[in-house]
């Protein structure tokens, strides 16, 4: 039989004997078969994985189709970063990019042993650490004089640690002589002809020494799996969940002990159970005889094999990896027809310091050319078909199997005739099968895990709260379910961080009589505090809905209890009194009164609660606002509601979504083709502190803008000061542009900083007591007091160009066209401040 070896660059003609130092170790075989003999091996559990074939298209977009649909990585010994950091490492180092929901991780590290994850980031390496600090920190010379007895005694107190069994004992000190002795000498499958073996940087009692650190994390975990019929399991079953998602064929990549995992789980399956074109394993201990040993007593005829379900299974190794001690298993896995297993000897770039390393096994030749020979270019490409986005297949791949995550199922509608409402009923009922079925922790109470999932049916999406399963269940049934994308329903926060002169908005109303009379306006927020008294003489507060609740919008009217206390928080109240009502009140009792009056003044003002009481929110609570809006205008015949503004704002991650195409955003772009204008806070991330070597840098951010900000079919406003734009030019907080695909943004700045509106908590008087301005006004700053200043003043705009109700486009030209410049960077102010008399005067 011929073995492919990287390190010499030659096939190597293999005899039927083993290696030397194999040979040598098992001069001991009879005392090793009389000691596993006697081990006590709790029996194997049987697996149970549910066939579910992979979808007719898989998601990887349309023409030439991969071999494989789905990666699964298996990691292996010792402590982890977090699971999302991990399979980025992995990732980068076999694709050099994110991968989404193309692979998966199975995570089943150890938290008894490691109580913490390690502290990585996703660019560092999948490297074994135990209990030291980096070795060459430390002297030379002393630890040449001590090192390898400490360890010997480290090894020893580790086994003791593990098992009072003295018959597992003896197989853990065996199998830990037989790791150290691979690697006493250097192994002749590289020897003189490979030129790194010549100038490798580690003296030998080094490399002894690595062996022993790595071993004694090797027999941590290999115990559990083993002996521990418990622990083992938990290993397992992580990679039965990934499994039984579906989305194959699946390449199969196992590190390690994650390859003894692998191979369990993958040996008791068929080919109808799954398909696995490629099997790689990497590091892998299944050659070491003493592992081989147990796992044949879970084997009713005792023969190891290729798993059916696996076509091509590949081994590599690094001469220097204990863990991989035998470094070949050709000759003792057997294969049917129709089957290979080849193995592969080379040096893991990070050997020999890291000889172990998943990371740099991941970058060797045979790895990488094997798993694209099986997938293909295409599948790697930065920018590819996929049905989970990114950021929600990081926040699952963190969490625990039971864990429920906020997802927003955005409906597919391509086939002419095809009715959305149809899809989603379709939809909803799947999802709703697929908790009944459960996974074993949820079948005793599935009409309870249906309530708890809270499936929101949407006009173009289904908002629902799935575990990872059922999320890429449905990603393998992607197209019977007309599921265009599965987002995160991902969270927004409001943006907090003498003006109507300032935006010439008061002279506007005192000259042309800019209102805002008619031009109904939606505030999407925490809600209004409906009774506040700055909006009492206009009657300013039309209608609220509560969009916080599961169902349809919750109304309230005025005179309701809930109407006037909806807003508990106070962002809505104060956003909303920037943009209408007036109330004239004074500084300090018995001083005269000034008025204090939003941008229009007598604007009708509709109230939607889209964030809690804390100011965070979900896209799906936006969305099922944005829903009702469409409806409100469209059942009256007219735009009743002309204008929204969103004061708020999350993060924004571009290779997850094109800059202005999440879901919210293709929303709020149906609001505005409808007639609708939007306004946007731009967000109040233009300012950051960076951590260095000489402590904390304050810094301002260019392609800060969030979301929904980066929508083009908008207004997205930044802050500048209220009384002194000029002179202090663009607030220091507010966000910055370009978009991450190159427009300007943000569109326009208006006064932001110590804005002075309405406060929900107001202090009612005692009898007869004259209310003051600290009893009804409170100080916000931030891109959330910008945006209803454009709003309002657009209100008050319309409201006298009433032939431009209707016509967004139109009315955003004139507006920017009319900006007064700054004379500041447009990537940072936009085209200016807004300037209502010019807009009047010129249109």
């Amino acid at each position: 039989m011929t073995k492919k070896s990287e390190a010499s660059g030659k096939k190597v003609r293999r005899s039927t004997k083993r290696s030397t130092v194999k040979s040598g170790v098992k001069a001991a075989g009879a005392k090793k078969a009389k000691i596993a003999s006697k081990l006590k091996v709790a029996a194997s559990l049987p697996v149970t994985l549910k066939n579910i074939a992979p979808s007719p298209r898989a998601p990887t977009g349309f023409g030439a189709q991969p071999n494989a649909h789905t990666i699964i990585y298996v990691h292996g010994i010792g402590n982890k970063p977090p699971a999302s950091v991990l399979k980025c490492q992995w990732d980068n180092a076999l694709f050099n990019v994110e991968m989404g929901d193309r692979t998966r991780l199975v995570y089943w590290v150890n938290r008894e042993y490691y109580p913490l994850p390690s502290d990585e980031t996703c660019i560092a390496e999948d490297d074994v650490h135990i209990d030291d600090d980096e070795i060459t920190t430390q002297s030379i010379l002393a630890l040449a004089q001590r090192a390898p007895a400490d360890e010997d005694a480290a090894i020893k107190a580790e086994i003791d640690a593990l098992t009072s069994d003295p018959n597992q004992r003896k197989w853990l000190a065996a199998l830990s002589d037989e790791l150290i002795a691979r690697v006493a000498t250097e192994p002749a499958s590289v020897g003189a002809r490979d030129v790194r073996a010549k100038i490798l940087p580690l003296p030998p009692f080094l490399r002894r020494l690595i062996t022993r650190k790595i071993t004694r994390a090797f027999l941590r975990d290999v115990n559990d799996f083993l002996f521990d019929a418990e622990r083992r399991q938990v290993m397992e079953q992580a990679l039965v969940d990934r499994l039984t998602a579906g989305g194959g064929p699946f390449v199969i990549i196992a590190h390690s002990q994650g390859s003894m995992i692998a191979y369990d789980v993958l040996r008791q399956l068929t080919k109808a159970d799954c398909t696995v074109p490629l099997f790689v394993t990497i590091g892998s201990p299944l050659g070491i005889s003493e592992v081989q040993d147990v796992l044949r007593q879970w084997i009713p005829d005792e023969v190891l094999r290729v798993p059916d379900c696996v076509t091509r299974w590949v081994n590599v190794a690094d001469p220097f990896d204990p863990v991989a001690a035998d470094k070949t298993l050709a000759d003792e896995y057997g294969c049917a027809p129709g089957q290979t297993l080849e193995d592969f000897v080379c040096l893991n770039p990070e050997s020999p310091r890291h000889p172990h390393s998943g990371t740099g096994y991941l970058r060797t030749a045979p790895v990488q050319d094997e798993v694209r020979e099986v997938v293909g270019n295409a599948f790697s490409q930065h920018v590819a078909k996929f049905v989970i986005a990114k950021d929600l297949v990081a926040k699952m791949e963190n969490g625990r199997r039971e864990e429920r995550y906020a997802t927003l199922i955005q409906l597919a509608t391509k086939a002419e005739g095809e009715s959305i409402e149809v899809i989603r009923r379709e939809l909803i009922d799947a999802i709703k099968v697929m908790i009944r079925s459960g996974d074993g922790f949820k079948k005793s109470d599935a009409g309870g895990e249906i309530e708890r999932a809270g499936i929101e049916p949407l006009k173009r999406y289904v908002a629902a709260q799935l575990t990872r399963l059922e999320i890429e269940q449905l990603r393998t049934r992607f197209a019977e379910l007309k599921i265009e994308r599965v987002w995160r329903d991902a969270e927004k926060r409001a943006l907090v961080f003498a003006s109507t002169h300032t935006v010439q908005s008061y002279p506007a109303v005192l000259g042309y009589g800019a209102t805002g009379r008619d031009i109904g306006w939606a505030v999407l927020d925490t809600g209004i505090r409906g009774n506040h008294p700055h909006f009492q003489e206009y009657e300013n507060i039309k209608r609220q809905w509560d969009c916080t609740k599961p169902g349809p919008p919750q109304e309230s009217s005025p005179g309701e209890t809930k109407f006037d206390e909806l807003d508990k928080q106070g962002h809505g109240t104060h956003v909303a009194g920037i943009i209408a009502g007036r109330k004239d009140v004074s500084f300090d009792a018995g001083k005269p009164k000034r008025q204090f009056a939003g941008m229009a003044p007598e604007t009708p003002i509709y109230g939607f609660k889209v964030l809690d009481d804390r100011g965070n929110g979900q896209d799906s609570w936006i969305i099922k606002a944005l829903d009702r809006i469409a409806e409100f205008n469209e059942s009256a015949g007219r735009l009743v509601i002309a204008g929204v503004n969103l004061s708020l704002g999350g993060n924004f991650d571009p290779s997850v979504y094109a800059c202005g195409h999440t879901p919210l955003c293709e929303e709020l772009r149906r609001l505005w083709n409808q007639g609708v204008l939007v306004c946007l806070a731009a967000g109040n991330e233009g300012y950051a502190l960076l951590q260095s070597e000489q402590g904390e840098i304050p810094t301002n951010m260019d392609l800060s803008i969030g979301d929904p900000a980066n929508l083009d079919e908008a207004l997205a406003v930044g802050s500048i000061h209220k009384t002194n734009p000029h002179t202090y030019g663009v607030s220091y907080f507010s966000s910055r542009g370009p978009t991450a695909d190159g427009r300007r943004k943000p569109d326009l700045v208006a006064p932001g900083e110590r804005i002075l509106s309405a406060l929900h908590s107001f202090k009612a008087p005692f009898t007869g007591a004259e209310q003051t301005v600290e009893d009804l006004y409170i100080e916000m700053s931030g891109t959330s007091m910008a945006a209803p200043h454009v709003s309002g003043l657009l209100a008050g705009f319309l409201s006298v160009r009433r032939e431009f109700i209707g016509y967004p486009d139109r009315v955003k030209r004139i507006l920017l066209d009319n900006c007064t410049d700054l004379g500041r960077d447009q990537y940072i102010q936009g085209r200016g401040m807004p300037n209502l008399i010019r807009m009047l005067a010129n249109s």
